[in-house]
Formats: structure tokens, sequence, C-alpha cells
């Protein structure tokens, strides 16, 4: 996979440019996390559509640690794209309050988190002719580990058939990507001190079992990772499209 990372990034570059072409967007939008999937997307987008037509925002919550908001702050900068931080703390506070429960399950508050983010995304895009894009992987969307009408808002996932391990191999080709972004554990940031390692094996061990159970070669992977992936198959079949990768 290694030599044909590049040319599995210059297709997506290609595929990203003309999706939006045929769909009518010169623009694109989506939540910047300080994380490695949105690094990646706006690198991809603003090749294929420039950095000025690549509109990001860091939507923060109590959660959100400051080294995100740095890096996603230095990431923009060094991509020259439009970035904006908003707090969303408050629109979260107010949608708590307004149910006619006190939620037990944590979930359901990381959850809305999530989901008001996608609807600030979709609000910019109604206004201002914007396609949204939706930054989750591979791995994330095989095991379900992302939210239905949050994260997985948009009309496009440009990255949704790459494996998190690949996504780090890509991410090496853009100079721009902070090494801070790259180095740090994956995290959601969806509550104090998750990290997805908590909920998930390491990338470098559930990719291959994935990839296994693709192929149809799952022997010997682990029932409670094909037992969460077939349990998964309800999200993923709701997902926006993705963009194929292609090596020719």
């Amino acid at each position: 996979m290694k030599k044909d990372i590049k040319l599995i990034k210059e297709n997506l570059v290609s595929d990203l440019r003309n999706f939006c072409k045929n769909a009518g967007f010169t623009d694109v939008t989506f939540g910047l996390s300080g994380g490695m999937d949105s690094a990646l997307v706006l690198m991809l987008a603003a090749e294929a559509l420039g950095p000025k037509h690549v509109h990001t925002m860091m939507m923060k919550t109590k959660y959100t640690s400051q080294l995100s908001i740095d890096l996603a702050n230095e990431l923009a900068k060094n991509v020259g794209n439009p970035h904006k931080t908003i707090d969303i703390q408050p629109l979260v506070d107010m949608a708590e309050a307004t149910l006619s429960f006190t939620p037990q399950n944590k979930v359901t508050l990381e959850n809305l988190q999530s989901r008001i983010r996608g609807l600030i995304c979709m609000t910019y895009s109604n206004d201002f002719n914007r396609m949204v894009l939706a930054c989750g992987n591979k791995s994330e969307i095989a095991m379900g580990y992302c939210t239905l009408y949050g994260d997985t808002c948009g009309a496009l996932a440009p990255l949704g058939d790459l494996y998190k391990t690949q996504v780090y191999e890509m991410a090496e080709l853009y100079p721009q990507i902070p090494r801070g972004i790259i180095t740090r554990p994956a995290s959601a940031e969806l509550a104090h001190g998750q990290k997805d390692t908590d909920s998930m094996p390491d990338y470098c061990i559930l990719d291959p079992m994935l990839s296994s159970i693709e192929q149809g070669a799952d022997s010997k992977v682990p029932e409670s990772i094909k037992k969460r992936y077939a349990g998964a198959a309800f999200k993923r079949v709701q997902m926006p499209p993705i963009l194929k990768i292609r090596t020719r």
C-alpha cells in the first residue's frame, strides 16, 4: 500500500473536485477538530478546490482541549483557508435543559454534542451554499464509532474508504499538517480524557482484522470485533457517499 498511497491521494483529490463540480458546489465546509481525520480532509479539499474555498470550524465544548484549538488554528494558518472557532457549549446546555428527563447514559450527551456540530455545519451550508464533508474514516465507520446525524452528517465522506492507518500514512504526504496532530492519541473529545482506544483496539491491530472481515477471511478475528462490525451495519447504510480509493 505504501507505494500506492500517493496515487490514491491524487485520485481522491480528483474525485473530490469532480464530485463538488457535478453537485454544483464551489466551496465546502466541515468541523476542524485538531485531530487527524479532519486535518487530512482539509488537505485534500484545499488541493482539490483551493484553500479559499474550504471553510472550517472548530466547534468547541467544555471537553475540547486548548491543544486541539491551537492545532486547528495552526493547520488552518499553514493552509491559508478561512477558519473560525465557535463555542457550542451554550447550545449543548440549552438542548440538555429542554429535555423532559435527565440522561443516564453518558453516550446520550456525547452524541448530543456531535449532532449540534452537524446542525451548525448544515446551517452554514444552507446559507452560504457550501457542501458539508463528513470526516469519518473506514475503521470508525466499520465499527460504528460515529454518531448518526452528527459526524456522519454531510454530502460526501472523502476518507470513508481509508482505514485509519492509511489516513496516517497519507498525512505524511502533507508537511503542512503539524506533527502534534499526527502524533497525538486519537480522541473524539466528547468526554474528559476520552481516547478511541478506550472502546476499540489500537488501529494498527484493528485495521488488519477489519480487512480480513471485508475479504471474508475472518476465522481468526475475535468474535467481539465481528459482532460489533455486524451490529454497525445499520449505520453504514446511512453514511453519505464515500469516495472509493483507486490505484490506477
